[in-house]
């Protein structure tokens, strides 16, 4: 439960960047990918409840990947067909979703280590720590007698929500 508090304080903390951020499209598309973190946290670490979790990830990226490339809106359109699909076939669509999810990330990504703008690095880093917690999160689902990576999860995914929650945040 405190795990999921300090992610909705991570969100607060865009929210009230509105007032000293870079430009508002930048702040509206961060604070949306917090909310539908806050929103896929709620579904995995209070619910316990994969798919839905794993869906609402997967537009937490699309809105990284808006927050960056302004001309391709249809990027955010791609994923309603197989969210959708997932939801009618829960069991056996879940990894097929996973794998979307991780296209998805690897693209939010590239096109942010190719963004020139201010706080770069915040998200970058931010990023790269959220891909790290995810690969535990793998390992810990495939090999969960590897318990020291259930607490890594957390190592890298909380320090990673707070880069990106200050990333909005004018330098």
């Amino acid at each position: 439960m405190l795990k999921f508090i300090f992610v909705l304080a991570c969100f607060a903390i865009a929210v009230i960047s509105y007032f000293f951020c870079h430009s508002k499209r930048d702040w509206f598309w961060l604070t949306c990918g917090l909310f539908f973190t806050v929103l896929a946290d709620y579904f995995l670490v209070l619910q316990n409840s994969h798919l839905p979790g794993v869906a609402v990830f997967c537009f937490v990226h699309v809105c990284y990947i808006l927050r960056v490339q302004r001309d391709n809106i249809w990027l955010g359109l791609l994923i309603i067909v197989p969210v959708i699909v997932g939801f009618l076939f829960y069991n056996g669509w879940l990894y097929a979703l996973a794998g979307f999810y991780a296209m998805l990330f690897i693209t939010n990504i590239t096109v942010n280590i190719k963004w020139r703008k201010q706080n770069k690095a915040l998200v970058v880093t931010g990023l790269i720590l959220f891909a790290l917690c995810d690969i535990n999160v793998a390992v810990y689902n495939f090999a969960p007698q590897f318990s020291l990576v259930f607490a890594l999860i957390w190592v890298f995914y909380l320090p990673s929500q707070f880069l990106l929650a200050i990333s909005g945040i004018k330098a």
